[in-house]
C-alpha cells in the first residue's frame, strides 16, 4: 500500500484547487483510493505573521 498527501489552505479558491489537484492525480496515475484521511491544521508564516489553516489530505492507494 502506498499514500500521496495534499497540503492546501482554507479558502474557496485553495480548496477548488485541493479538488482540482486530487482528481487529475487519481486520473493520472489510474490509482483506486482504499482509504483517505482528513486532517485541519496550521502553517507556520515564512514571513513571521500569524499561522494560516490548512488541510491535508492523505490518499491511500
Amino acid at each position: 500500500m502506498r499514500v500521496q498527501t495534499f497540503l492546501a489552505k482554507m479558502s474557496v479558491d485553495g480548496l477548488r484547487q485541493l479538488d482540482a489537484h486530487v482528481n487529475e492525480w487519481i486520473e493520472g496515475k489510474g490509482v483506486e483510493p482504499k482509504h483517505i484521511h482528513q486532517l485541519f491544521g496550521y502553517e507556520r508564516s515564512k514571513e513571521g505573521g500569524a499561522p494560516e489553516p490548512v488541510m491535508i489530505i492523505s490518499v491511500w492507494y
